[in-house]
């Protein structure tokens, strides 16, 4: 069996997804999904491979929740050094004779139920929303329903931006878009919905990609790196409100 999958990238950021594959009687496999979008005026650096590793190694040593900006005067202050691979750790001298943490080997199950999504981390999140799951409930044509209001927070010390994807027919998408978040602080967003058909049930969803904001240029991208992706859930009805029971989500036998 052969899988295609498509990038369709929607800014010209760097996009990175880790996805689960589920196999019957086996743990999942999981695939990371790399890709660079580049436009007249903004051309980020190419992420590539080694730069996960990067990310996973500056992951667990604690240094992702540091801007780029930080972490290269840190660097030239000699308060950071480059192991043998290239990621940044602390200097040796100041671990006390303990070699550099490393990503762990974490159990597939393990990283699928603990993956951030909802409460359980392994790591704890740079940037999180709430809520993650909406429901519009019945909205009848032709008013739309009142925006949904979302709530972005960055746990991080340095500028973030944070831009959702959404396909040109989606009835779904969250304003402002892209948007800047000032380090340790939060943001309100507001998530809409104009469903284009009636008596139609709609669901979706809606991922955005987190990237630093640096404060100057020559940054390398493993700075720049900062988490995967946010996922929000979202749902809801054109029915009649009279009507709206007939569009509730069910489960049916195969």
């Amino acid at each position: 069996m052969t899988l295609h999958c498509a990038f369709q990238p929607t800014h010209p950021i760097i996009y990175f997804r880790r996805v689960a594959c589920f196999i019957h009687h086996q743990d999942p496999l999981f695939l990371d999904l790399i890709g660079t979008c580049h436009s007249d005026s903004t051309k980020p650096a190419i992420l590539r491979p080694q730069h996960l590793a990067w990310y996973r190694t500056h992951l667990v040593r604690g240094l992702t929740l540091y801007p780029p900006d930080i972490l290269g005067i840190m660097l030239r202050e000699k308060k950071l050094e480059q192991d043998k691979n290239g990621a940044l750790m602390i200097p040796t001298e100041d671990l006390e004779d303990k070699p550099a943490p490393q990503y762990p080997l974490i159990p597939p199950m393990t990283e699928y139920f603990f993956d951030g999504t909802n409460d359980m981390a392994i790591f704890p999140p740079p940037v999180s929303i709430e809520p993650v799951e909406v429901d519009f409930g019945a909205c009848p044509r032709p008013k739309d329903p009142n925006p949904v209001p979302l709530c972005l927070m960055n746990y991080t010390k340095g500028k973030i931006t944070v831009a959702w994807t959404r396909r040109a027919d989606c009835p779904f998408w969250v304003t402002p878009n892209p948007c800047d978040v000032p380090p340790l602080k939060s943001t309100a967003m507001r998530l809409h919905f104009q469903p284009p058909h009636p008596n139609c049930l709609y669901a979706v969803e809606l991922e955005a990609f987190a990237v630093y904001k640096p404060e100057q240029q020559g940054v390398g991208i493993c700075s720049l790196f900062l988490s995967p992706w946010l996922d929000c859930s979202l749902s809801g009805l054109s029915f009649p409100r009279l009507m709206a029971c007939l569009g509730r989500g069910a489960s049916w036998p195969n």
